[in-house]
């Protein structure tokens, strides 16, 4: 790794146990404040980044334990093939080495699983879809808000949201509200977490959804012994088991309101943003 990727970040030993608050978001900015001193953006240099980082990735504990936690996801789920990778909320690969690290992951596990790619996220700009075509990544153009619908696919999709909002998910979960979720794979912030570290009152009006299904996940909590602990931190495998959900009644089913969110979710990014976003 070059010097000025290793000066981005500072080194911390794992800790298994114990959770980091906002040990991420702090980095998070000041990443994106380091790197946007620059209005010029080079996406071959980008490019050659993320080549090296997933090379390097592939050699690591954390890809190997990745690995095999999504086989055993996939085992318990009776093995279905995984027809598409869709990824939300990536960020802006280009300015954040965050991003270009957990890119590089999905590269992995798109070349492990042979599978078409999709990205979305409002807030890419040019230099991003650069990089995302070179690498042959298909991008949503339009800002559905994490509302896919697993069925359209023909298949098991795995859906990858790199510390994305709530929101996101929760609108995730509430698109496939019912037994279609047992062909959901989500990759993204621990569902338990979210529910530890957020009030009653903020999981009832922002993240319903993923509160109501907590009991029935099968979550796999990623080993993350990486030598940068906040770009895969608090990340699990959730998956939705057959078995569990035909333990829940219809009427458990039956109230599925579509999420509304307050105009102070300003993480989440909605349709009506998109405009203060596209560069």
């Amino acid at each position: 790794m070059s010097s000025n990727l290793e000066n981005d970040f500072k080194k911390v030993s794992y800790k298994r146990k114990g959770r980091i608050k906002n040990k991420f978001k702090n980095t998070f900015h000041e990443i994106r404040e380091i790197h946007s001193g620059s209005s010029i953006v080079d996406p071959c240099r980008s490019i050659k980044r993320i080549s090296e980082l997933k090379t390097e990735l592939l050699t690591t504990d954390l890809f190997q334990s990745v690995s095999a936690l999504l086989n055993e996801a996939l085992r318990d789920l009776g093995k279905p093939k995984i027809t598409q990778i869709i990824c939300l909320g990536l960020g802006k690969i280009s300015e954040l080495i965050v991003a270009r690290y957990q890119l590089a992951l999905l590269l992995c596990l798109r070349d492990m699983l042979e599978v078409e790619l999709l990205a979305a996220d409002p807030a890419f700009n040019s230099s991003d879809l650069d990089i995302l075509k070179h690498f042959n990544i298909n991008v949503q153009d339009k800002n559905i808000e994490g509302k896919y619908y697993v069925n359209n696919y023909n298949g098991t999709v795995l859906f990858y949201l790199p510390h994305c909002p709530k929101q996101l998910m929760n609108n995730l979960l509430w698109s496939n509200w019912g037994l279609s979720l047992s062909k959901c794979i989500i990759i993204g912030n621990s569902f338990n977490g979210i529910v530890d570290s957020t009030s009653k009152w903020k999981l009832s009006k922002s993240a319903q959804y993923i509160s109501k299904i907590l009991p029935y996940v099968l979550e796999l909590a990623f080993v993350n012994n990486f030598k940068f602990f906040e770009v895969f931190n608090d990340t699990s495998i959730h998956i939705f088991p057959m078995k569990k959900l035909n333990l829940l009644t219809e009427e458990f089913w039956i109230e599925h309101t579509e999420p509304e969110y307050s105009d102070s979710d300003v993480e989440f990014i909605r349709k009506t943003m998109d405009n203060k976003l596209y560069i």
